[in-house]
C-alpha cells in the first residue's frame, strides 16, 4: 500500500508539471523562464519529491495552482483549471454586468471571460494589468456542449502544495460573492476559490452562454 501510494503521488506531480510546461508555452508575454532556469526549478522539486515525506500527520495535500489579482492572491485546486493562456482579444458585450469583461475564441470555442476583481469586489485593476486568462472547465451535463469560464487575473504565480489540514474557514466578516466564491484560507494570505461554485453560477453562465442582464 505504501509503495502504491508513493507512486501515485509521483504520477501526480509529473502531471502537473507536464500541464506547467504547456501554460508555459501558451504565455507570449510577460516574463518566461529560460532552459537553464527551468532545468534548476525542476531539479528542485525533484529532489523535494524525493523526500520521504513528512506532512502525513495532517492528512493528504491539496494541489493549487496560485495566481494574482492586483495585490490580492488567489488559488483554485489544479484539477479545476483547464489551461492558462494570455489574453489575445475581447469582445465586449452589451447589456452585460460590469463583473463580465467579454467573449474570447479559444480553439474555435467562445469562452465568457469575467474580471474577477470586479467580481469579488475588489480594489480597481487597470485592464492593462489583466492579460493572463485562468480557464476553469465546466461539467459537461448529458446532451449540452461542453463549456467553460474563463477569469481575467494579473499573473500567475504557480502550483503549489499544502496540506489540506491547513485550510481555514473563511472569514466571519466576509460576505457576498467574496464570502459565496471562497472555499477557505491558506497562511498567511491566500484564499482558495470555489472553482465549482463558479461556473455553476447562473450570473456567470447559462448553458454554455454568456448571461446577460438588462437594465
Amino acid at each position: 500500500m505504501g509503495n502504491q501510494a508513493t507512486e501515485r503521488r509521483s504520477m501526480d506531480w509529473d502531471s502537473a508539471h507536464r500541464r506547467l510546461a504547456a501554460w508555459a508555452a501558451t504565455l507570449e508575454r510577460g516574463w518566461v523562464p529560460d532552459e537553464e532556469t527551468t532545468r534548476r526549478v525542476l531539479h528542485r522539486r525533484g529532489l523535494e519529491l524525493a523526500k520521504p515525506p513528512v506532512l502525513s500527520d495532517e492528512g493528504d495535500l491539496l494541489e493549487l495552482m496560485e495566481f494574482t489579482v492586483g495585490t490580492e492572491r488567489y488559488a483554485f485546486e489544479t484539477a479545476a483549471v483547464a489551461e492558462v493562456m494570455a489574453l489575445h482579444g475581447l469582445t465586449a458585450v452589451p447589456k452585460a454586468p460590469p463583473f463580465i469583461a467579454g467573449l474570447t475564441t479559444v480553439r474555435g470555442q467562445v469562452l465568457p471571460l469575467v474580471d474577477l476583481g470586479r467580481l469579488l469586489g475588489l480594489a480597481p485593476v487597470a485592464p492593462a494589468e489583466l492579460r493572463r486568462v485562468v480557464v476553469l472547465a465546466q461539467a459537461q451535463a448529458p446532451g449540452q456542449p461542453a463549456g467553460g469560464l474563463g477569469l481575467l487575473v494579473s499573473a500567475i504565480v504557480g502550483v503549489s502544495r499544502m496540506p489540506r489540514a491547513q485550510v481555514q474557514a473563511p472569514p466571519a466578516v466576509l460576505a457576498g460573492r467574496q464570502r459565496h466564491y471562497l472555499a477557505g484560507v491558506l497562511p498567511p494570505h491566500l484564499a482558495l476559490l470555489d472553482a465549482r461554485r463558479l461556473v455553476a453560477d447562473p450570473a456567470l453562465v447559462v448553458d454554455g452562454r454568456l448571461a446577460t442582464r438588462s437594465g
